[in-house]
């Protein structure tokens, strides 16, 4: 600062500049943007949905990353296993059941139940995502069950053409889904005949007996209730008989009422190697589900009376699976 004539002047060396270029403007003005803007949700379509939807677009571009990371876990487990019982067989020591992990064995005495299942497919438009999820899981399980079983049947799966069959394509193509003993998969509606039942749990008679010959067609569906007496409706568009499942008639569940495909599956299976549906509950379904000492009125007093069915089981054959 100099002095000129008792007045202060600043020096041209300490003047600041205080113009500002557009683009330091624009700079400035994108530092005071949040960091996060608020996501454009689609008319619509609520939060929750869209959530759901970017959680999936995610999924599907890490699609191929998760399924590497999975096969390197499962090359890594088989390899300590292996590890494992070499150190156990070199101490001389017992191989425990667990560590051998053998894939359960075809029975030397299996044989053909005589009947076909449908697992009718039908209902693709009905479902979400997850709930699609579980019913292609459930028929994997399924598969696995009449393979292992003592009484075979012949599955078909129908009206497989939409989005169930191309989550089968892309993700389960591991499993050979194509070449699966004892199990079809048709893109066509099944075309029934006299010697076809629908299975509902809505329906008045009951499934007493399972005959050779027979089709018993199961709902493909997981709707945890949404569509109350669908596969009893489709049913008799079609001129189909119904049955349900005697549940009430030997069990009593915990919870909420629901098998799922798969246990339905396998209580038919079980049936033929019992003859007694009581049996055959009691050996497929999880003791969590089972209420402990249960009798029916029906072993001590005879038949129901119809009152009794007024509130229908819920057996996951109309629509209402886990």
């Amino acid at each position: 600062m100099e002095q000129l004539h008792g007045l202060s002047v600043m020096s041209e060396e300490t003047v600041t500049p205080v113009e500002t270029t557009n683009e330091q403007q624009q700079q400035e003005q994108q530092d005071q943007q949040p960091l996060h803007q608020k996501p454009e949700i689609p008319e619509g379509m609520s939060k929750k949905q869209w959530k759901r939807l970017q959680k999936r677009k995610l999924m599907e571009e890490r699609k191929v990353d998760i399924a590497k990371i999975r096969r390197e876990k499962k090359i890594k487990a088989r390899a300590n296993r292996r590890a494992k019982i070499e150190e156990l067989k070199a101490k001389g020591e017992e191989i425990p059941e667990e560590l051998l992990h053998k894939r359960p064995r075809v029975p030397s005495d299996q044989k053909s139940s005589g009947v076909s299942l449908i697992i009718d497919c039908d209902f693709d438009d009905l479902m979400n995502y997850n709930e699609r999820v579980s019913l292609s899981t459930q028929i994997t399980r399924l598969y696995g069950a009449n393979r292992i079983s003592k009484n075979t049947a012949d599955i078909r799966i129908t009206s497989f053409n939409k989005e169930l069959k191309k989550r089968f394509e892309d993700c389960l193509m591991n499993s050979n889904w194509p070449h699966w003993d004892h199990v079809k998969f048709e893109e066509e509606a099944f075309v029934p005949d006299d010697h076809y039942v629908y299975l509902s749990a809505d329906s008045d008679e009951i499934l007493e007996t399972l005959e050779p010959g027979m089709t018993y067609v199961i709902g493909g569906i997981v709707d945890k209730g949404r569509h109350k007496d669908l596969c009893k409706e489709k049913a008799e568009k079609l001129g189909i008989v119904t049955k349900r499942l005697p549940i009430d008639e030997y069990i009593k569940l915990n919870g909420r009422r629901v098998l799922t495909t798969t246990h339905v599956v396998e209580l038919m299976l079980k049936w033929f190697e019992y003859r007694d549906w009581k049996k055959s509950f009691e050996d497929v379904l999880p003791q969590r589900k089972l209420v402990e000492n249960f009798v029916h009125d029906s072993f001590v007093n005879g038949p129901l009376e119809k009152s009794v069915h007024d509130h229908k089981p819920t057996d996951g054959l109309n629509g209402d699976h886990d």
